[in-house]
């Protein structure tokens, strides 16, 4: 149990850094190309769809025919298909356009709060001390860098802050809806079945063939980017990380996304970093650390083996 975390803890890491990179080239395409969100996430998740479907024929076609089967989980799959591809998709690339790829990583880490309160309420208990000082974190956080320090003006404006909220939300939905279908079949097959689902839904809104973008050598370069860095390789990595590490886990690492985003869109496309966008990085770290180290101590003991398997049936148990 303990290696498989730490595999999922590795994917985690590389994923969300797949995600950060991805987070600018997205905000690259949309600041030097007139491109449409609904036709850049289409054309991302159907061709991630496509190429998981075939990896996943090829090679575990037997999970793929069992989710397929699996009402329930082929359920959780479709409202992740839905919100967690389809609707985030468009959300996303419409949150990097009106904002910047740094505010709409950071802000989406708000994700992370969604998830505590899930949780409380499923627990039926209060947040404890670290949520909810994680909490306060968290909304100082996105206060210093939608303000920029000035309370009486919204320096990012306040259809591109909506615009990143709504992103954090659907973020939130992508971490939770799928995870009955990730323990029961994998991460390949779910990526797939919801991918190409997504992409399916997208198509009437975004018809590819009636107009695409037009895109030279570098537009085409950046969207294949975007497209193996954060539609397949980010996905299939997250996707994992949330299975083999858990959800909050999953998500917590979802910090290198942030940090990575930052810092490749001041080298590479020249944004500007403020103070208080620092500041507000740092506090939105110290939350998702807080909320790091109050999971941990609700996790139960990973020495004696018996109560693992006991966890893994009552969970399969709750999918079921």
């Amino acid at each position: 149990r303990m290696q498989a975390k730490t595999k999922g803890i590795v994917a985690g890491i590389l994923g969300a850094f797949f995600w950060g990179i991805s987070n600018v080239l997205v905000a690259f395409m949309t600041s030097s190309y007139a491109i449409a969100p609904t036709w850049l996430g289409c054309l991302r998740v159907l061709t991630a769809g496509a190429v998981f479907t075939a990896v996943c024929a090829a090679t575990d076609k037997e999970n793929l025919l069992a989710l397929l089967r699996d009402r329930r989980a082929l359920a959780g799959t479709v409202l992740y298909a839905i919100f967690g591809i389809a609707a985030l998709q468009v959300t996303y690339v419409v949150a990097i356009d009106t904002t910047s790829a740094a505010t709409e990583s950071l802000v989406g880490q708000l994700n992370l709060v969604y998830m505590m309160a899930f949780t409380c309420l499923r627990s039926r208990r209060r947040p404890r001390p670290a949520e909810a000082a994680g909490l306060a974190l968290a909304l100082a956080g996105v206060w210093c860098i939608a303000t920029k320090g000035d309370p009486s003006s919204l320096v990012v404006g306040i259809t591109g802050l909506a615009w990143c909220l709504l992103d954090s939300v659907l973020a939130f939905l992508h971490n939770s809806l799928p995870l009955c279908a990730l323990e029961r079949h994998g991460s390949l097959p779910v990526n797939a079945v919801g991918m190409l689902l997504g992409g399916i839904i997208l198509l009437p809104f975004a018809r590819p063939w009636a107009a695409a973008p037009a895109l030279d050598a570098v537009g085409w370069a950046a969207f294949s980017g975007t497209t193996v860095f954060g539609a397949i390789l980010g996905y299939f990595l997250v996707m994992q990380s949330l299975k083999e590490a858990g959800p909050m886990m999953g998500s917590l690492l979802m910090i290198f996304t942030p940090a990575t985003a930052v810092a490749t869109s001041a080298v590479a496309l020249g944004t500007p970093i403020t103070a208080f966008d620092l500041v507000g990085l740092v506090l939105i770290l110290a939350m998702m650390a807080l909320m790091a180290l109050s999971k941990r101590g609700e996790e139960p003991e990973e020495a004696a083996p018996a109560p693992a398997v006991a966890r893994a049936t009552t969970f399969a148990e709750k999918c079921a």
